[in-house]
């Protein structure tokens, strides 16, 4: 049965009954202002659904039970010590407004809870709720934000080659043992012997040994495979699945022929051949390899405005490690535009800044704020080629006309100037601009036609890329894509665009507080969509953190100009007198 957490006050919270001056500390401390200002920000109502709305037992409190994993994300706490922390901390009582009495879960509770949180996205509503409420109370300002990627290993070894074919055979003979012990009993002893008996000894080898041993378990493998080929109770365990899925990824069955048999080899793919999405772990299947390493990779979109009082992540997300962060950009942008928190202009790294990027955020309405790759830029050009004595660029500097001559000689689609989504051209090099403007058939080119009268008298048409028609005008065919990729070229190379690039690193160090204080580095959970949901409460928590450390410090701040003002006025002295006497 659905009931709501009541909103009144009971005179049986702990902090009616501790002595006065224990209960004024209570009251200036983190406690108070998170039972005052984030306890208030969470919304019930999505969770109403969950429960029948009158048969049944009541549910536990759904605030107290949001606000226990906030707490617990906080500080990175492991579910025993969350439940140790909720029975005999008189802040946790204080702070999630419980009497002693209800200060009691249990872990089945806890585990229910995380998996209505799992179901309908409803961790990412909590933290959409949560934090657009947060940022309408402190008046946070969401024009600018900023955007980037970390690396995140959830509860799972990173394993060998011959680690990972050893442990999936083992979970699938234990699954079998478990499951279908009859199964197991016909197959041959050697493999309880080897991956049973023996666990995990197989694979502990040195490169030697694991070069031998390697194509050993791919065999054992293949004939695990064939031997359940077919049979249709031993297809439904995951582990079997796994298997075959392993051992598609990594082995294939090559036929050599001896005489007149045909007997099968098994052949380990070579590297390149396997793909970056092919499993890691049996253990989480979700999991990928990337550049940064086998795990997944977290999307962090936080606030980044000076007159903001704190900052706080707007977004997360999860995604597998061979994602490429040039597909993160456009939905970060529609989600946040979804829940109201949509930015003015998106700062981001190099993996995210592309002409097609930079577009789809213009149309809109975000400024993506992210240098991009140049194309013709050749290694060894970044200016680390040779120490900085051995530079032989003495060269004097140019003169004006030469520089202007260099410019021209080599005009392209960054001599122009475009409308913010860069499906019109404002200007030409000369200022002029176009007649009119028209889509070629399939709408992915542009062009920009100019009045005969403009280009005639340009000094410039002899450098110019436009193409000259038969009457006299001239026109410009360009990709939207390609010019904003050559005007963010031309941009980035100048003085405001890199002072006001540097934002960008201080996003940095949210990472770090993530994975470090908030453990967002060594994830207690496994799959995708649980390393989500703990990412989110993670976020959730560190934004919690920041507006209580906002208004703790306006809090004392009262204090001490209340106690500063009875102090000048003498109430305090006339107070504190008798007391010494």
């Amino acid at each position: 049965m659905y009931r709501p957490s009541r909103r009144q006050t009971s005179m049986l919270e702990s902090r009616f009954l501790v002595p006065p001056k224990k209960r004024a500390r209570l009251e200036r401390s983190w406690a108070e202002v998170f039972r005052t200002r984030v306890l208030p920000l969470i919304d019930e109502e999505p969770f109403r659904g969950c429960f029948h709305a009158s048969v049944g037992r009541p549910n536990k409190s759904i605030r107290l039970l949001v606000g226990v994993h906030i707490l617990k994300e906080a500080e990175d706490l492991t579910d025993e010590q969350v439940l140790e922390q909720l029975e005999f901390n008189l802040l946790w009582h204080h702070a999630l407004g419980v009497e002693p009495e209800e200060s009691h879960l249990c872990q089945k509770t806890l585990h229910n809870f995380r998996t209505l949180l799992l179901e309908d996205e409803r961790a990412r509503e909590v933290f959409d709720q949560v934090t657009r409420a947060m940022v309408e109370m402190d008046g946070l300002s969401v024009v600018r934000q900023r955007l980037d990627s970390t690396h995140v290993l959830s509860n799972m070894a990173v394993l060998t080659r011959l680690g990972l074919f050893v442990e999936t055979v083992t979970k699938f003979l234990k699954a079998l043992r478990r499951e279908h012990p009859d199964r197991l009993a016909v197959l041959n002893p050697g493999y309880q012997k080897r991956y049973l008996e023996r666990e995990g000894y197989f694979s502990d080898a040195k490169r030697g040994q694991a070069k031998r041993r390697l194509p050993v378990v791919a065999r054992d493998m293949y004939h695990l495979v064939q031997a359940f080929e077919g049979d249709k109770a031993v297809g439904e365990l995951e582990a079997h699945a796994l298997l075959v899925r392993l051992f598609g990824e990594q082995c294939e069955v090559v036929d050599e022929s001896s005489g007149e048999e045909s007997l099968p080899t098994v052949r380990l793919r070579e590297g390149r051949e396997i793909s970056s999405d092919s499993l890691q772990s049996p253990h989480d299947p979700d999991a990928t390899y990337g550049h940064k390493g086998k795990g997944y990779e977290a999307q962090i979109t936080e606030t980044c405005v000076d007159d903001n009082e704190y900052q706080v992540i707007t977004d997360v997300d999860v995604h597998g490690s061979n994602v490429s962060d040039q597909h993160a950009v456009v939905p970060v942008v529609e989600r946040l535009s979804s829940k109201g928190l949509s930015p003015d202009e998106l700062v981001a790294d190099t993996n995210y800044g592309s002409g097609k990027n930079i577009v789809a955020c213009a149309e809109q309405g975000v400024s993506l704020f992210a240098p991009v790759q140049d194309p013709d830029k050749t290694p060894g050009e970044d200016g680390w080629s040779e120490p900085v004595e051995g530079e032989r660029d003495a060269s004097p500097p140019e003169s004006s006309a030469a520089t202007e001559e260099r410019l021209t000689e080599g005009m392209g689609l960054e001599a122009f100037e475009f409308s913010a989504d860069f499906w019109k051209v404002t200007s030409c090099p000369a200022g002029h601009a176009p007649m009119r403007h028209r889509r070629t058939h399939h709408g992915k080119r542009v062009v920009a036609m100019f009045h005969r009268s403009s280009c005639e008298a340009c000094p410039m048409s002899p450098q110019c890329p436009t193409q000259r028609r038969v009457s006299g005008s001239r026109e410009l065919r360009y990709r939207p894509e390609r010019a904003a990729t050559s005007t963010r070229q031309r941009e980035q190379q100048t003085t405001s665009f890199k002072e006001a690039y540097k934002i960008r690193s201080g996003i940095e160090a949210t990472n770090s507080v993530l994975k470090g204080r908030h453990g967002a580095d060594g994830l207690r959970v496994r799959g995708e969509a649980r390393v989500k949901s703990a990412l989110l409460f993670k976020s959730l928590a560190l934004n919690a953190r920041r507006c209580m450390r906002h208004h703790l410090e306006r809090l004392r701040g009262d204090v001490c100009l209340q106690v500063d003002t009875m102090l000048k006025s003498g109430t305090l002295q006339a107070s504190i007198s008798p007391s010494l006497g």
